[in-house]
């Protein structure tokens, strides 16, 4: 029994110990931080403890140079019979996010001939442009520069008419799912319908680099066959890395919808050992070879033996998050001030602190040294919770830090049930190891009722709920199986440890009275 009992409180201390170092230490150590967070606090603090960045995103319908290079034959073939000199010619604006531009700007010899080729009338308001399965139609502006007469600009947006009229709602959800996918973000993502736009709120995001890490992948997946665009990410379920059984090499495993798997398995039946290169808009992501038809929507992406699992991941994520129905990009980046005073804060937390030392000194003082294993318990459950909330990169805002206090007020019940259990078997004549089995026995089910049935409204909140609300369902969740952990096995453990040393003394010694 005795080594039993070591091994529980072993497994307990290494448990700690690790959460401890992986997730608590690296606040304080600069080294562990970047190791284990690339220089990032562990807990991330919300937008009223820390603020953050506000990024707003619109849609992109500059066009990529492969469309502006055909748009620039089709105009130089409108002023060829006008008696002008050959222009120079560039492209129009700096490259956007997603490498697009916003047009072509045509240089001729004098504002003559730049007022010639406009009163024309050879350039047409709208074009439509097809390569492969791709249809764009397009908008063209056409004006001399006011800075320069000679310069005739050639402005060539997309027309919105390309996208489905909710792309813009889509694309927000689709972004509110992949940047809080584990509810945790308390990310605040909008979409403003009058001005055609998307808000999100990035709590406890201080750079614009890490913003754009967040947000980078805002553009369309898409996949080429020479060149050729044949088919959308859009239809585009899944994309999880993961390492090959036999070879152990990591491995990208994608899963179409039912209309991507069949256009998918189209494409690879018709192309077998053909190069099918994988783009987030025009930025080439891999370039796999279809090694056989895969006709079911299921296929997998073998990486090269010098790319790590990390790399792997990184590739997954940028193609699952590029399953937008439209590309966007960032019009705004601005800091988003603390909504909470410093004051409030430091009330707050010492509000809270008092409240957590007066739940210590009850169970101390009624329990007397049996409430020492109930506070030992409450702070392995503190950095546990804590730790949780740090590895999946949660943010920490004053209703959490609340709700974290509450629970160690919760913790504590289970404790409670369980040393009443323990006292009324003392009471009915049972031995101190007897009542001990027979204390937790009939507590666990009270416990786990109690805890099962708040830890039901959990899970419906968190399937339903977005934002905030799926942010204290997740964090409820994980509260509720630590302290179920921490009072039915870690004190259950070191009240056998403590007893098993001195069983005849317990009673006497040790605050349990009958």
């Amino acid at each position: 029994m005795r080594r039993d009992l070591r091994r529980k409180g072993w497994f307990i201390l290494i448990l700690v110990v690790a959460v401890g170092v992986y997730a608590i230490l690296p606040i304080f150590n600069p080294i562990l931080k970047q190791l284990f967070f690339k220089g990032q606090d562990p807990l991330r603090r919300g937008l009223d403890l820390k603020g953050g960045l506000e990024v707003i995103l619109a849609p992109d319908y500059w066009v990529e140079e492969r469309v502006l290079s055909e748009v620039e034959t089709y105009v130089r073939k409108g002023f060829a019979n006008l008696a002008v000199a050959e222009p120079t010619v560039r492209l129009l604006g700096k490259a956007n996010d997603n490498n697009r531009y916003e047009g072509l700007a045509f240089k001729f010899a004098s504002a003559e001939e730049a007022n010639r080729v406009l009163k024309a009338g050879t350039i047409k308001e709208k074009l439509t442009w097809r390569s492969g399965i791709e249809e764009k139609k397009l908008k063209v502006n056409t004006a001399v520069s006011a800075a320069d007469p000679s310069v005739l600009e050639v402005r060539v947006q997309e027309d919105p008419a390309n996208f489905p009229e909710d792309a813009l709602y889509q694309a927000k959800v689709i972004i509110e799912n992949r940047i809080n996918s584990s509810g945790l973000s308390e990310t605040v993502v909008r979409l403003d319908q009058s001005k055609g736009r998307i808000e999100v709120q990035l709590p406890g995001v201080r750079s614009q680099e890490e913003a754009e890490r967040l947000l980078k992948s805002t553009g369309r997946l898409n996949f080429r066959l020479d060149g050729k665009i044949v088919m959308y990410g859009n239809d585009l379920e899944e994309a999880q890395a993961a390492f090959h059984p036999q070879t152990g090499t990591p491995v990208i495993n994608l899963k179409f919808g039912k209309t991507g798997a069949k256009k998918f398995g189209e494409i690879t039946t018709e192309h077998v050992n053909e190069i099918l290169a994988i783009y987030l808009d025009e930025e080439q992501l891999m370039a796999p070879v279809i090694s056989e038809p895969i006709p079911n929507g299921d296929a997998q992406i073998t990486m090269g033996t010098g790319t790590t699992m990390q790399e792997a991941k990184d590739y997954a994520i940028l193609m699952k998050s590029g399953a937008l129905p439209i590309s966007l990009r960032s019009v705004l980046v601005s800091q988003v001030a603390p909504t909470l005073g410093t004051e409030t804060v430091k009330l707050s937390l010492i509000a809270g602190a008092i409240g957590i030392v007066l739940v210590f000194l009850f169970m101390l003082g009624f329990y007397g040294r049996m409430g020492v294993v109930a506070d030992f318990a409450l702070i392995i459950y503190t950095l546990l919770v804590l730790g949780v909330l740090a590895i999946f990169r949660a943010v920490l805002t004053l209703p959490g830090i609340a709700g974290l206090i509450l629970g160690i007020g919760m913790a504590v019940d289970g404790n409670v049930i369980i040393f009443e259990r323990i006292k009324d078997e003392v009471r009915a004549g049972k031995g101190i190891q007897s009542a001990l089995k027979a204390g937790f026995d009939r507590a666990y089910v009270t416990i786990l009722d109690s805890n099962i049935t708040t830890l039901i409204v959990a899970v419906v909140l968190s399937v339903f709920g977005t934002g905030a609300v799926k942010g204290f369902a997740v964090t409820l969740a994980i509260s509720i199986l630590t302290s179920m952990f921490t009072a039915l096995f870690v004190s259950k453990t070191f009240l056998e440890i403590w007893i098993d040393k001195a069983p005849d003394r317990f009673l006497r010694k040790y605050g349990v009275r009958g």
